[in-house]
């Protein structure tokens, strides 16, 4: 049952998706929508389509865009009730809007209460990365309107994205060298198609890709060497470790950033500990990190299956006093990173 439940979650963005294309090309638009979830790529393309589709013939005057957090639930209740100039609707886009935030309980209160009053004259849209579910905007959008998660995206569906992007292009690129390119760059699909570009452009005049073509041209992500750099401190190789925070250095990556994301992935790592010792699914893991399936097996799993609960939780103590030592101004954060990487191989 639990494996069928996973499966299900696996498909509800495309299941999503296709429900959202075939509402657009029937022309049956819904008074609010909210599209969000890690997949930049997925989130703006969905954008644009929406504002295209929404708008239809409509001048660009009936379309409104707020961006942050300087707007008020008054002011887009006020739009929403405003009627368009020679148009069927009025459009209005919020991105990254101050509704989701924590401390805008009030105005999300107050734009929700008026969610299911929205005009048939409007849409509202809004683009979040990571909206809150528990809010009462979020459960409001729901039940009133459409909500798009771009971020279930199962490994054969980025694979066959991915794929069609080489055989555009067209190039040939068999299934082991397409896994190595993607277990490279990884799943954004933004990262994606920036390193795809990369070497369509180094294979030119050329009909295939290869592996050493990867390794020429593809730039590993930042969280992968994150976790490469957390694996040689588990195996503690302390040369090799540092090594690859200097490859870091060289690619102009602040210390802070390092040490925030160390942090950050140390506290995911000792979550996923946690869970797994309880005897929690991978795929439940998964969705009580907020994290995919497959980034939970490809960076996580081999960690905690090495490392022990003691050990992982001592790792996250030392990386949130380190991160205090920097931010009291007792060492700087270049220096607080090497003293952590070297306390963590002990």
């Amino acid at each position: 049952m639990a494996a069928q439940k996973a499966a299900a979650k696996k498909e509800d963005f495309a299941g999503q998706q296709s429900l959202l294309n075939k509402e657009l090309k029937e022309g049956i638009f819904r008074r609010v929508y909210l599209i969000c979830g890690e997949q930049a790529y997925l989130r703006l393309q969905n954008r644009d389509r929406l504002r295209a589709a929404l708008l239809g013939d409509g001048d660009q005057m009936n379309v409104s865009v707020y961006t942050g957090m300087d707007v008020t639930a008054r002011e887009i209740i006020d739009e929403a009730q405003t009627l368009p100039f020679f148009a069927d609707r009025r459009v209005i886009l919020l991105e990254n809007s101050v509704f989701f935030s924590k401390n805008a309980s009030v105005e999300s209160d107050a734009l929700a209460a008026f969610i299911p009053e929205i005009p048939e004259s409007a849409s509202l849209v809004f683009v979040e990365e990571s909206p809150d579910k528990r809010k009462k905007l979020y459960k409001a959008i729901q039940k009133n309107g459409f909500v798009l998660n771009c971020e279930d995206v199962t490994p054969r569906m980025l694979g066959q994205w991915t794929g069609g992007l080489f055989k555009k292009a067209g190039l040939m690129i068999d299934g082991p060298t397409l896994d190595r390119f993607l277990n490279t760059v990884g799943e954004d699909m933004m990262n994606i198609v920036s390193e795809s570009d990369k070497l369509i452009a180094y294979c030119m005049g050329r009909d295939h890709v290869t592996a050493e073509d990867i390794a020429a041209v593809c730039s590993p992500r930042l969280k992968d060497r994150i976790f490469e750099m957390i694996g040689a401190v588990s195996r503690r190789q302390k040369d090799k470790a540092l090594a690859i925070y200097m490859d870091l250095i060289s690619l102009r990556t602040p210390s802070q950033v390092i040490l925030t994301l160390l942090q950050r992935e140390f506290s995911r790592l000792v979550q996923v500990k946690e869970l797994q010792e309880a005897g929690v699914s991978e795929a439940e893991i998964a969705r009580s990190a907020g994290l995919s399936p497959w980034i939970i097996r490809k960076n996580y799993l081999p960690i905690t299956r090495s490392l022990d609960a003691r050990r992982l939780t001592r790792s996250l103590q030392q990386c949130l006093q380190a991160d205090q030592d920097y931010k009291s101004g007792l060492m700087d954060a270049g220096v607080a990173v090497e003293m952590t990487i070297i306390r963590l191989c002990i």
